[in-house]
């Protein structure tokens, strides 16, 4: 299993750093974690063609998570080729409103060539787990809106935790558990908490509570240091830094 980060950063324009997205390929299929603006183009630079995906997760529909998605199943769409085959979404139970709420806005132009959408809701009131053919998706509700998410991945022998845009979380320390790679929001500082979000203080104790192998901070609006950021988790003992767009986790092609 191979992650790439394909966006490191928040809805604030950085020249650097673009809004979430994350790639997992696992043999020769790609899947897309969420995917905010400027994710196709990324995704193309991480060498994967965004028509070709095996489909998408989404922790939720906030626009910086996925204002890709319109996109994206318009170049599925026009091609050339076009896509020939369905593409799957996993998200949280209000994704197939929300989708629905597109499709009223931009019609036939998000139907993916010859295939459909395939949207497959998960409980906001609990846990989940599918099987997705050489993947396997766990979730536990976060604590957002929007219908929020934690993912947590599982692929040859290794298992991947993204926090999604969340508050403190209990469900998100256990889901992380002895995890290879924790990666989390980190949005506010301290000193001034947003509702919804993770402060690096936060952050440490999840970090604390589940013990990830390697743990990296993402999606800090420009209020949080994100020196202090990482010395606040680094106490806990886990290894921790900032992610930038395209790094790299684990193998693959």
């Amino acid at each position: 299993m191979r992650l790439t980060l394909l966006g490191s950063g928040t809805s604030v324009p950085d020249p650097h750093r673009g809004s979430c997205g994350l790639l997992v390929q696992v043999g020769n299929s790609a899947w897309l974690i969420d995917g905010g603006s400027g994710t196709l183009q990324r995704c193309s630079a991480a060498g994967i063609d965004p028509r070709t995906l095996a489909g998408g997760i989404y922790s939720h529909h906030h626009p910086d998570h996925c204002a890709d998605l319109v996109p994206l199943l318009f170049s599925m769409r026009v091609g050339p080729p076009p896509r020939r085959r369905d593409y799957p979404i996993w998200a949280g139970q209000g994704f197939a409103d929300f989708f629905e709420r597109l499709t009223a806005a931009w019609g036939k132009w998000i139907t993916p060539g010859r295939g459909q959408i395939v949207i497959h809701e998960l409980p906001l009131d609990g846990g989940a787990t599918r099987d997705l053919d050489n993947l396997v998706l766990h979730t536990q509700p976060a604590n957002h809106g929007a219908s929020a998410l934690h993912l947590r991945l599982e692929a040859d022998g290794a298992a991947i935790v993204f926090s999604g845009d969340t508050g403190p979380s209990e469900a998100l320390a256990r889901l992380a558990h002895n995890v290879d790679l924790l990666v989390c929001e980190c949005a506010a500082p301290d000193s001034d908490p947003i509702p919804g979000h993770l402060t690096p203080s936060d952050v440490a104790a999840i970090a604390d509570a589940a013990r990830p192998r390697e743990l990296w901070l993402t999606h800090l609006y420009p209020g949080v240091d994100a020196s202090a950021a990482i010395a606040t988790v680094a106490r806990t003992g886990v290894a921790v830094r900032r992610a930038a767009d395209l790094d790299a986790w684990g193998s693959g092609p």
